[in-house]
C-alpha cells in the first residue's frame, strides 16, 4: 500500500494491511504523530513494551496531572501468544488506556480485530463527549489481557497512586467505558 510517507499514513497502511480497524487519532494530533519504532506511533516519547505491560508511569502521570495531551498506539508482546494492540489517548478531560490481545499464534485475531473496532468506536465517542464537557479529567483503563477495567475522575487533590485508583474505581468487563460515558455527560 502506497502512502504519502507521513507517520499517520504509515500507521493507517500497517493497520489496513493487517486487517485491523483504524485507531481513533484526533485530527489535530495526526500531524504530530511520529513513528517511535516499528508498530509504535505516538505524539510523545513512549515505550511500546511498557504500553504492552500496561504499567509504567502513564496512568500515574495522568492522575498526578504531569502529562500533556498525547496519543500513542502500538502492537507489542512476547512469546507465541502474548501480544496486544495498545492505545493511549490523553486529550482534554479524557484519558483512555486500552489494550486488546491481538497477534498471538493461538489468538482468534479476526474476533480480536472486531472487538478492537468496537472498543475504538467507544473511545471515539468518549473523545467527542469529552470535547463537549468542562468538567475534570476522567480516566478509563481497560485491558482484557490483564483483566483490568476501571474508570473514574482524577482525584482532587491529584494522587498518582494507580493501585488506589484501581481499587476505588474498579468495574467489570467493559463497564469502564459505560462509566466514562456517564461521567463525561454530567
Amino acid at each position: 500500500m502506497r502512502t504519502d510517507g507521513s507517520p499517520y499514513a504509515e500507521m493507517v497502511a500497517a493497520f489496513v494491511t493487517s486487517r485491523l480497524p483504524l485507531p481513533p487519532i484526533p485530527k489535530p494530533m495526526r500531524a504530530q504523530l511520529r513513528a517511535v519504532r516499528e508498530w509504535c506511533w505516538a505524539t510523545r516519547d513512549i515505550d511500546a513494551f511498557a504500553m504492552y505491560l500496561f504499567e509504567g508511569d502513564f496512568p500515574a502521570d495522568v492522575l498526578a496531572g504531569r502529562v500533556p495531551d498525547y496519543v500513542a498506539v502500538s502492537h507489542a508482546g512476547h512469546g507465541v501468544n502474548s501480544y496486544a494492540v495498545n492505545y493511549h489517548l490523553v486529550c482534554g478531560p479524557l484519558a483512555v488506556f486500552m489494550q486488546v490481545g491481538w497477534g498471538g499464534v493461538y489468538t482468534d485475531n479476526a474476533a480480536a480485530a472486531r472487538r478492537l473496532g468496537r472498543l475504538w468506536k467507544r473511545c471515539e465517542s468518549l473523545h467527542e463527549a469529552g470535547a463537549a464537557t468542562t468538567g475534570g479529567r476522567v480516566v478509563c483503563l481497560f485491558s482484557e489481557l490483564r483483566g483490568i477495567s476501571a474508570c473514574g475522575p482524577v482525584p482532587d487533590p491529584a494522587d498518582p497512586d494507580v493501585h488506589a485508583f484501581l481499587s476505588a474505581n474498579r468495574t467489570a468487563g467493559e463497564d469502564a467505558f459505560d462509566v466514562a460515558e456517564r461521567l463525561l455527560s454530567t
